[in-house]
């Protein structure tokens, strides 16, 4: 059986501007039993099934002058009983009012997790027929999208209809109470329209995870919203999102508030336990940053796995891996991530300019060191020398230092960063501590790629230094010997701006959802104290799925 409030509820997450427009329709799914939201004496309102017909080739719409309405409307009517779905409704009706096969058509599908959500949903008032004894009520119209090559023949059915034309678009565009849709409809064909969500719905199946729950650690920002959207269709109520504390942007947080997302703010203390993330069933968690490490060492938890999005994270897990009673996969790791780090460590240089220029200063005539040549870190120095900088690196790893020398860099084999302008810390493994903040050259500036509690060994500072906030970006620590400032209160740099990164996170984002799905299948692990990952095959079909979907 159809369940509408659901189809209903899918409709509203892709169309969220469109909540109190359709609230006639809430109030009535609260009142009524499936049958009677089909009933066409029902005469509060009932749901009816529609079809939008459009030849590529002629870019014309099919419409049906209405006999008893008397005006142009498409193909469409009430949803039978023996309707399997309102989708196969709609294709019913269009072939008794046009003799039209749908097996001829494709059908647009907008939503890959529930098909039998349209693309649009129409509420509109029925005048009274006196002559078959209906009262006025309203039609609570679920059309769909379809397209054919070129026109092709149609038979109308004489009782119902007057005429048909295939309609100029510009004419469907200009016709009353067709305008939005006709937006709408141009915003489908393009590949910007909801395509993220598209693209992450073809990776998992709702059906694969009934039953289950999901607590995702996540960063509450604009990059962040179509995952978090899937999961939320995957996941319905089951779903409760752990908010990074350092990185909430407001307005996304309301957005997500709106949609129904039950969010709460992830800590790194005790408090942060199983029943803070409400663990009582089945659950996947997602991690960033090795939020779940304590969790993961308690045992008789209902956790199916874990999966960590970064390195750093992944670090935590390895410290801990022969207590570890769960399975642990990685993201971080994976050659899918190589473009999301490269874009991060570009973006951090991008947000570190951005707050330089709030003090009359230009990073590009700066003395600039970056410690850590890693993915991010080389992402950072990338950035720096087409900005005509010359980086100092500072790494630990000889590999990647040749590596660094290979790609212009200048190597610091001693960590002297006296006359450094502005240092980059790239490693997620404490990189400075007290000595290295004694040896700053005055007024020199720090910038993260990770939170400050791991790029930093805050012991003794607190101590030393007496620390002022200037504002949101510039935090001074001073003492008798010298003073240097951390930007953005040591959140990564990149979030002080809005941090771009297209649609390559994606490619992270459905290696997540990836692994989910492949390890709810399989619920077994024959080793807990290994790092998992996807396989070669696996990235593969990840990486053609998304070249398929973004690529034209």
């Amino acid at each position: 059986m159809v369940n509408y409030k659901e189809l209903v509820e899918g409709y509203l997450l892709n169309n969220f501007e469109e909540k109190d427009k359709l609230e006639q329709i809430w109030n009535h799914l609260r009142e009524e039993n499936q049958d009677k939201l089909i009933d066409r004496k029902n005469f509060i309102g009932h749901f009816t099934a529609s079809a939008f017909v459009i030849a590529k080739k002629s870019e014309k719409i099919l419409m049906l002058h209405h006999k008893v309405l008397r005006k142009y409307l498409q193909p469409g009517g009430h949803i039978e009983k023996v309707d399997i779905n309102p989708l196969e409704a709609a294709k019913r009706e269009l072939f008794e009012e046009t003799g039209i096969d749908s097996k001829l058509l494709f059908y647009k599908c907008v939503e890959h997790l529930n098909e039998l959500v349209p693309f649009n949903i129409s509420i509109h008032k029925i005048p009274e027929n006196k002559s078959k004894n209906e009262k006025s009520h309203y039609h609570y119209d679920l059309q769909y999208l379809f397209f054919v090559e070129d026109e092709i023949q149609v038979t109308i059915n004489e009782l119902e209809s007057s005429f048909f034309e295939w309609i100029e678009w510009e004419n469907f565009q200009n016709m009353i109470g067709y305008k939005n849709i006709a937006k709408k409809i141009e915003l489908l064909q393009s590949s910007g329209f909801r395509a993220q969500e598209s693209f992450l719905s073809k990776i998992v199946s709702k059906a694969t995870f009934e039953n289950v729950s999901c607590v995702a650690v996540q960063h509450i920002i604009p990059s962040s919203i179509p995952l978090i959207k899937t999961l939320k269709k995957v996941f319905g109520d089951r779903l409760v999102i752990c908010a990074k504390p350092n990185s909430i942007n407001q307005e996304v947080w309301n957005e997500l508030k709106g949609f129904g997302v039950r969010m709460k703010v992830a800590s790194r203390d005790d408090a942060f336990d199983e029943n803070f993330c409400e663990i009582t069933s089945k659950t996947i968690l997602i991690d960033i940053g090795g939020y779940f490490v304590n969790i993961s060492q308690k045992r008789n938890i209902p956790i199916i796995c874990i999966v960590e999005d970064t390195e750093n994270g992944i670090k935590k897990y390895e410290q801990n891996l022969l207590n570890t009673n769960y399975p642990i996969f990685s993201v971080a790791r994976n050659p899918l991530k190589k473009n999301e780090d490269y874009l991060v460590g570009t973006d951090i240089v991008f947000g570190a300019d951005y707050i330089l220029h709030q003090k009359n200063l230009l990073i590009k005539y700066m003395n600039v060191a970056c410690i850590g040549y890693g993915k991010i870190g080389y992402g950072i120095c990338s950035r720096l020398r087409e900005l005509g900088i010359k980086p100092k690196v500072i790494e630990k790893d000889h590999i990647r230092s040749v590596m660094a020398v290979r790609d212009g860099c200048e190597i610091l084999m001693d960590k002297d960063l006296s006359n450094v302008d502005i240092v980059f810390c790239a490693t997620g493994s404490k990189c400075l501590d007290i000595l290295d903040f004694r040896s700053l050259k005055d007024g020199a500036f720090v910038a993260t790629a990770t939170s400050s509690d791991d790029e930093f060994d805050l012991n003794y500072i607190n101590g030393e230094y007496s620390i002022n906030n200037e504002g949101d970006y510039f935090t001074e620590y001073k003492n008798e010997d010298n003073y240097f400032y951390v930007l953005n209160q040591g959140i990564p740099a990149n979030f002080a701006v809005s941090s771009a990164l297209g649609n390559y996170i994606l490619l992270v984002h459905a290696a997540i959802l990836f692994i989910l799905q492949k390890n709810v299948k399989s619920e077994k692990c024959d080793n807990l104290h290994s790092i998992y990952s996807l396989s070669e095959t696996d990235n593969q079909y990840i990486a053609q799925l998304w070249l398929e979907h973004f690529n034209k």
